[in-house]
């Protein structure tokens, strides 16, 4: 099987790279990296690349994904996440590969939690707003694509990314205190497990949309605290703030489907946090 990442050499691409299933042949490409570097937003480009690659699999995780970079610029952000994405789900449909295309716990406004794969989206900032029209573009051109939405994604630092969990640890061992937003709920999901996940769904045959995340959500104050207490630092420097108001209050996931269709089980909080301190290196 050959898959192609959009996106590859971002954050999670980064993660699925160091777990590229056997007898798989990946190529990752980037917007200025990569081993082929390709910009979503240029159709033609797209679609020559595809046709020289000829991939079984297409796993599309290019996206402008920092929710104040999507909020300084959401003209910019429209391009890459929406018309980007229709572009790949076009440029798929027309090379007969499968495709699985990554979206985003924050299509939803955080106050109708749990939310399941029927949910509604009702996103209350752009960022959430550029992914739910991104859904809704991959589907309408290519109604058997898998979109998988997950949540915050923890682990060590990759591909120049300073993740929430780094933030968290950073911090502690400086002895500053760590400020932690306590009005936002999420399923807070190791990356190097998402990324065993993804690789499962490409390798699949689902389609429509998965949640796939943590199976538990915890508040960014609470997650912190149980992640400096299993790093063995003083929980008392995290301190309870309160988040901007365009940042929904509780996206919890059903994750049922996911636990049910896929072959490998989700990890519950304590997992995860063993996962992440293994990632870390403070396992």
């Amino acid at each position: 099987m050959r898959a192609l990442i959009t996106g590859g050499t971002g954050y999670l691409g980064t993660a699925m790279q160091e777990r590229v299933p056997h007898g798989v042949e990946a190529i990752f490409s980037g917007r200025t990296r990569g081993d082929l570097v390709m910009d979503v937003t240029d159709e033609d480009a797209l679609r020559e690349g595809i046709d020289r690659i000829r991939p079984d699999a297409i796993v599309h995780l290019a996206a402008i994904s920092r929710v104040e970079a999507v909020a300084d610029d959401p003209a910019g952000a429209g391009d890459v996440n929406v018309a980007g994405s229709a572009a790949v789900a076009r440029a798929a449909a027309r090379s007969g590969a499968r495709l699985v295309a990554l979206s985003s716990d924050v299509v939803f406004g955080g106050r109708h939690p749990p939310y399941h794969e029927q949910s509604r989206p009702d996103p209350i900032n752009p960022y959430g707003a550029s992914k739910a029209a991104a859904e809704q573009a991959v589907l309408a051109e290519l109604p058997d694509a898998l979109v998988v939405r997950t949540s915050v994604l923890v682990g060590r630092d990759r591909s120049d990314r300073f993740p929430f969990s780094s933030y968290v640890i950073e911090s502690a061992r400086s002895g500053r205190p760590v400020e932690l937003f306590d009005n936002e709920r999420r399923n807070f999901f190791p990356v190097t497990t998402a990324a065993a996940h993804i690789w499962d769904c490409a390798l699949s045959s689902l389609s429509g949309i998965i949640h796939v995340a943590s199976t538990a959500s915890l508040s960014r104050f609470e997650f912190g605290v149980r992640l400096l207490e299993a790093a063995g630092f003083d929980s008392n420097l995290a301190v309870a703030t309160t988040g901007p108001p365009d940042r929904p209050s509780d996206l919890t996931l059903d994750v049922g489907r996911a636990t049910r269709e896929l072959g490998r089980p989700l990890p519950t909080m304590d997992e995860t946090l063993a996962e992440v301190l293994a990632d870390l290196g403070l396992a």
